[in-house]
């Protein structure tokens, strides 16, 4: 009797679980006979289907025929740092999605949301949730832990005909060194705890879209963000609420990147991050984009509102001058610092923000104040290295 490998075996039952996420999900077909707005909800619905399908089947199959049958063959990727620009498919699959399948050869795509909507003219799709599997060998330079690991993934896209036409991926490896044994930071003022996903109640998911309910979202969503202290504004208000403070559930959880960590409630928030952040970059701040600009300016790129989720994200999203001490236990560099962000929220049904999924790309971050994390850990891993060139006599 035939029997079929591991491999083979394990890469059928991941392609029969993106059918079912996915279902039923047909690529290049039209979407349900519509027209006008409800045509475009159907588009929506099926750019979150295709997101869902397209990470599902990665995790399953060959990196160079998922991303062709997924992917515009011009397709740019930007992946946290150190991987940052991937220009087209080849690259891509080469420099990230093979790479990562090495680190977990038996890895799982679980989806925590996914959520579609159109922002600039631009159909997009966003998802968050983990990589997991084996981390069975290095990746940038991480050493395996030769057992279960997880890896928060986000994922935002763009989507054109009905294919990716460019993505950002954004992955918390800090994490996975804390993981591995080799966090660079000092110890995390919140929880270093993974990430719970939504409640199964809330409406998270690929199989259904809701624009009417994701517009009130967004604009709670924008009306908090543009209620964050200023400049002026942070000796004012510390120690008591400021202008964002109503939007938010007196039980909130912020979901913080490693470095950082996970807090709940305002106090919670104020006193692990908020003030410690402020204190570091007093003068942040993000960028305004004009109406019919370049969808790589700084600022924003993505704002949609999908029932009670909403999404924002930028690349990068703020920039600052880092002049004070307390962030990550790292002193001031003076320097001027642009960071890629990336935020996913969740309402309650009165309207109270009481999830906030934060990403951020912590190594780009600390490169630009001076500190290269991935050359660090090389000496750190290997000790025998010499890390001072010796220089021949005269």
């Amino acid at each position: 009797m035939k029997t079929e490998s591991p491999v083979s075996r394990r890469s059928l039952i991941a392609q029969a679980g993106a059918a079912a996420v996915t279902a039923p999900l047909l690529l290049n077909t039209a979407p349900v006979a519509a027209s006008g707005r409800n045509a475009k909800l159907s588009v929506h619905l099926q750019n979150k289907k295709l997101i869902a399908s397209f990470l599902t089947e990665m995790a399953a199959g060959d990196a160079h025929a998922v991303l062709a049958r997924y992917c515009h063959p011009d397709c740019q990727f930007e992946v946290f740092h150190p991987f940052n620009t991937l220009k087209g498919l080849d690259q891509a699959a080469t420099d990230f999605w093979i790479p990562l399948r090495r680190a977990f050869p038996d890895y799982e795509q679980r989806i925590a949301l996914v959520l579609g909507g159109e922002y600039e003219g631009r159909a997009m799709a966003s998802s968050w949730g983990h990589v997991m599997g084996t981390f069975d060998a290095p990746l940038v330079g991480i050493p395996p832990t030769r057992g279960l690991a997880f890896l928060s993934f986000g994922f935002n896209a763009i989507i054109r005909d009905g294919k990716i036409a460019k993505a950002y991926v954004l992955l918390d490896l800090v994490d996975l060194m804390r993981q591995s044994g080799f966090y660079p930071f000092r110890a995390m003022p919140g929880s270093s705890e993974a990430w719970p996903f939504p409640p199964c109640d809330s409406g998270a998911t690929a199989l259904g879209y809701d624009a009417v309910q994701g517009a009130e979202t967004l604009r709670i969503v924008r009306e908090m963000q543009g209620g964050l202290p200023k400049k002026n504004e942070i000796r004012a208000t510390a120690g008591q609420p400021s202008a964002h403070s109503p939007h938010w559930h007196a039980n909130m959880n912020w979901y913080g990147p490693a470095g950082i960590g996970s807090m709940r409630g305002l106090r919670g928030f104020r006193d692990f991050h908020g003030a410690l952040f402020l204190q570091a970059f007093p003068d942040r701040t993000g960028w305004k984009r004009e109406p019919g600009g370049p969808e790589n300016a700084p600022g924003h790129y993505i704002r949609l509102g999908d029932g009670l989720f909403g999404v924002t994200s930028g690349w990068p999203s703020l920039n600052a001058t880092h002049t004070g001490s307390e962030w990550l236990g790292l002193p001031p560099s003076g320097r001027r610092i642009e960071m890629r962000v990336a935020d996913w929220y969740r309402l309650d049904r009165d309207g109270k923000i009481c999830d906030n999924w934060v990403m951020m790309d912590i190594p780009h971050i600390v490169q630009q104040m001076g500190l290269d994390v991935f050359h660090d850990l090389e000496y750190r891993v290997d000790p025998s290295k010499t890390r001072v060139r010796i220089m021949p006599s005269a």
